[in-house]
Order: structure tokens, then C-alpha cells, then sequence
């Protein structure tokens, strides 16, 4: 992260959001209307002006669900890199890793249930 702090200024990150937004294929009233402010107030970010704005960082979680973070904020970033698009990158991540750890939960649950099962039904036996 530091390579970001020392290479990217707020008017990069301005430009950065114009073109992701213009790459989706998006008007500035769009993206306003979905984070519910103006199109003066997305205007200006793009700018680079207004970054201390709560809606600075509701750009960034707004475009995070297209493209990679990593992409957007770091160093090498590239408008024309297919891979900055990546679903792998975006909120699908999120959800993969939120089922796979609700699945590892329940297929543990699973196994102390078959375990339990398997204890009593051993127990049932030797009563006989």
C-alpha cells in the first residue's frame, strides 16, 4: 500500500474513476443516481477535487463490485487490462470465500452430527 500513498495522488484516483466509469460504460448521473448524490459531486471527484467527501470512499466500494482493488489503486494501473475486470476481483470474491466458509462450518456440523449418530447407535448395540 505504500507504493500507492507515494505514486497515485487524489487526481490520479480522480482520472482512475472517470475511466473504470467510462470502461463500464456509465454517464456521471448514473453513478450519482446509484450512490444517491449529484453529478456535480462525482464531476468533482473526478477532478480530483472533493476527495474528503464520504462519497470519495462510496466510489471506491461502487466500483469495487466491477473491477479489482488492487487494480485501481495500485501502481501499474491499466484502463485497457482485461484482468482488472476480473469477476475474480470484484464482490464474487467476497461471496466465494462467504460460502465456502458456510460450507466448511455446516460440513463440520455435519461430521459431529455423524459422529454423535454413529456413538449412539453404538451404544443402542451393546445394549442388546
Amino acid at each position: 500500500m505504500d507504493e500507492f500513498i507515494k505514486n497515485v495522488d487524489v487526481k490520479e484516483m480522480g482520472r482512475r474513476f472517470k475511466l473504470v466509469r467510462q470502461r463500464l460504460g456509465l454517464t456521471q448521473t448514473e453513478v450519482a443516481n446509484e450512490l444517491d448524490t449529484t453529478q456535480l459531486m462525482i464531476h468533482r471527484i473526478e477532478k480530483g477535487d472533493n476527495i474528503l467527501s464520504p462519497m470519495f470512499l462510496a466510489l471506491i466500494l461502487f466500483y469495487s463490485r466491477s473491477v479489482s482493488l488492487e487494480g485501481l489503486l495500485g501502481k501499474n494501473f491499466d484502463i485497457e487490462d482485461e484482468s482488472l475486470f476480473s469477476k475474480d476481483y470484484a464482490v464474487n470474491t467476497i461471496v466465494k470465500a462467504k460460502l465456502n466458509a458456510i460450507r466448511d462450518e455446516y460440513l463440520g456440523k455435519l461430521k459431529e452430527a455423524e459422529n454423535g449418530f454413529k456413538e449412539q447407535m453404538d451404544a443402542a448395540v451393546d445394549l442388546l
